[in-house]
């Protein structure tokens, strides 16, 4: 069994103490093969902010694949967030950035955050298609039963997201993502838990996304997912934290060929 945990928008700065403290409990104790994390480190971009989630995944002893969200540029610091945005972020995560190869197992990342956007809302995601396209390749040269993508930014807003999402060129990211080799694209952003099955006319992948583990809630406990794929089957679960404990649902099981199981 190939065992995948998958975090998002833990906020560092906004988090939620308790919340991560059960969340490395439980995610130690099932000690999964590959641990994923859809950006938002930190709050507002600051130095401390990131010391402190690069030192609460040191803690962490797997393979990681981290991509950065539009909350880790430095939000105060203009000059930094037009010239150079996600140093900062670099300086902490460069090595686990872009991808993960392992046995049975291939992770690429893909940035779909920006420093600034000549649009009103800069926090949306964007997706530049050369570099979508060069992480499929990279994804489709590698023997694995399981190819995965992740990123912040959902490509197109999930259903009953209280925040709904307008990335750029999603729909032609959503079409290129299900011609290729990836099964499934990790998100995050919403602060929702969801799995959807994306199909296309061209072939489908599901887009799974993970809630948060900050005090910034979204209708939703906070939360994360544990992805589990054996015998070409993918069981997808989200595990909720409530009254100080973990609580894991079941939010889809799928076949290889992306039909419903349950």
């Amino acid at each position: 069994m190939t065992r995948i945990a998958q975090l998002s928008d833990i906020h560092f700065g906004s988090e939620d103490a308790d919340a991560i403290a059960r969340c490395e409990a439980y995610i130690k104790a099932q000690a999964p093969d590959l641990l994923v994390i859809c950006g938002d480190l930190t709050q507002r971009g600051r130095r401390r902010e990131f010391d402190a989630a690069a030192e609460w995944l040191s803690g962490f002893d797997m393979p990681k694949l981290i991509v950065p969200g539009n909350h880790d540029t430095p939000m105060f610091d203009l000059a930094s967030r037009a010239l150079d945005p996600f140093a900062r972020f670099k300086r902490h995560f460069a090595d686990c950035q872009h991808e993960v190869r392992m046995d049975g197992i291939v992770a690429v990342g893909l940035n779909t955050a920006r420093g600034w956007q000549v649009r009103r809302n800069w926090a949306e995601g964007s997706v530049n298609l050369e570099e979508l396209d060069e992480a499929i390749m990279r994804a489709g040269e590698q023997k694995a039963d399981v190819k995965l993508l992740a990123c912040h930014h959902p490509f197109r807003s999930l259903p009953h997201a209280p925040l709904r999402v307008r990335t750029r060129r999603g729909r032609r990211a959503c079409d290129k993502v299900a011609a290729s080799h990836i099964q499934m694209v990790l998100t995050g952003h919403v602060h929702t838990p969801s799995v959807v099955l994306r199909q296309r006319a061209n072939g489908a992948y599901l887009a799974v996304s993970s809630g948060t583990l900050s005090t910034r809630l979204r209708a939703e406990p906070p939360s994360f997912n544990m992805i589990r794929v054996e015998k070409g089957q993918f069981d997808i679960s989200r595990c909720d934290l409530i009254d100080g404990q973990v609580t894991e649902t079941g939010m889809g099981r799928f076949d290889a060929h992306f039909e419903h199981m349950s």
